[in-house]
């Protein structure tokens, strides 16, 4: 069973030592986590942090609390990489099975599975259109 140690971030006086503090430990997956994600802070009301396995699936956590949202399957083979909309409606997997799904994170359903790889697809990205804020 692997796991997920959760991190909290302060510094410690005036010092410019940081220091990280273990917030939880989650028992995720049985096989090697390859990715984890935290949704965009835009997909309110919760935020969510996806962890990404070679156990063929992606877990979807709810970071109030840590309880297991869903767990989305449907790969054949490793998910290597995962990538939020930026509003966290839905979730873009690769996976070594070939293939990269999209998924509704408001069923956990894949609702669109994009083919046509010869090898693995092992990362992903995605642009949905929304414009970063001028600097």
């Amino acid at each position: 069973m692997c796991t997920i140690n959760v991190f909290n971030r302060f510094l410690k006086g005036t010092q410019t030592i940081t220091n990280f503090e273990p917030l939880h430990k989650l028992q995720t997956h049985d096989g090697y986590i390859l990715k984890c994600l935290l949704s965009p802070k835009f997909c309110d009301p919760n935020m969510y942090l996806a962890s990404a396995s070679s156990h063929h699936s992606v877990k979807i956590w709810n970071v109030d609390g840590f309880k297991l949202e869903r767990t989305l399957v449907g790969h054949q083979r490793w998910v290597w990489d995962c990538v939020f909309s930026v509003d966290g409606v839905y979730l873009i997997t690769a996976s070594s099975d070939t293939t990269a799904r999209l998924w509704t994170m408001s069923t956990g359903e894949a609702i669109r599975v994009h083919q046509g790889h010869h090898k693995a697809t092992a990362c992903c990205a995605l642009h949905d259109g929304a414009e970063s804020e001028p600097s």
